[in-house]
């Protein structure tokens, strides 16, 4: 079964979607059967797939509210080794019915059981995208992941926010007995010579370990917590506006800023590392 790695910070901003489309064509483009999953109602993943009109997959077999209601949903293809679960506007309605389980509904179709096989099965790695709030849709993709990678920008008001996503991770992890490890924190929009990210940055490596030390159930997939820092460029928001991703984008019309994937190859590289995702499906990297 392929590695689920949610996408979570309660904070608007963080870069969550950009993380993840930029992470899935990276996966993609070396080879690994990748799936994204838009469990975010405003769909902004979905978007950034070219797919502009969420209406268009109400009552199909790419409606994500299916899973709520034990019907069908398939998976578009978007490109070679890429597949995509898009987002539904009604996606939080649904969420937060009332009924039972609901946090557990995207875990059970990802995972399969009951008989049912987990649709994660076809493919070796899946990146959630959940909302930007602590409500259901965000606790249910915690519910779903072996791991979960956490962006977050460098100021003040995004740090306190960090601190919001980790206590709703732990709840989490308490409430449905998960086994989750944090895959690690991705600092986005940095620049590296604003005195205010890097006091930030400093900070967050110091309170971050102190918080996760009084939760020992609370499994990490390394000791070195933060990942690369993703550098404030413009070609991110350039891409997004032309809905094609980062690396096709820079590759074409932004080279100037190749170092952006430099980052993401070594961020791709490290997360290869600490899930040891290679080991298992035998992908050359």
């Amino acid at each position: 079964m392929g590695k689920i790695v949610g996408l979570v910070n309660q904070k608007g901003g963080a870069g969550k979607s950009s993380i993840t489309n930029a992470l899935s064509n990276e996966f993609a483009r070396r080879g690994y059967r990748v799936l994204v999953v838009d469990y975010d109602p405003q769909g902004t993943q979905t978007m950034l797939f070219g797919y502009n009109r969420l209406s268009q997959f109400i009552g199909t077999e790419h409606d994500m509210t299916n899973i709520f209601n034990g019907k069908d949903l398939n998976p578009i293809s978007v490109k070679e080794n890429l597949d995509l679960l898009p987002a539904n506007p009604n996606l939080r309605e649904e969420a937060e019915s009332g009924k039972m389980g609901k946090e557990l509904v995207l875990s059970n179709f990802l995972r399969g059981g009951f008989g049912k096989k987990g649709i994660a099965e076809d493919y070796d790695i899946v990146f959630i995208d959940s909302p930007a709030d602590s409500g259901a849709l965000t606790v249910g993709t915690i519910a779903a992941s072996d791991y979960v990678l956490i962006p977050t920008r460098l100021t003040f008001v995004d740090s306190t926010g960090l601190v919001g996503t980790l206590q709703t991770i732990i709840q989490a992890v308490i409430t449905f007995r998960l086994d989750l490890s944090i895959l690690g924190f991705i600092p986005v929009a940095y620049k590296s010579r604003l005195r205010e990210h890097n006091d930030v940055l400093a900070s967050l490596k110091t309170t971050i370990p102190q918080i996760l030390s009084k939760h020992d159930f609370i499994k990490t997939a390394s000791e070195e917590l933060f990942l690369e820092p993703l550098k404030d460029r413009i070609a991110w928001a350039e891409a997004a506006g032309k809905r094609v991703s980062i690396r096709e984008y820079i590759e074409k019309e932004k080279k100037g800023q190749r170092d952006i994937l430099l980052s993401l190859e070594n961020i791709t590289d490290e997360i290869i590392r600490r899930v040891m995702i290679h080991s298992e499906i035998g992908v050359e990297v």
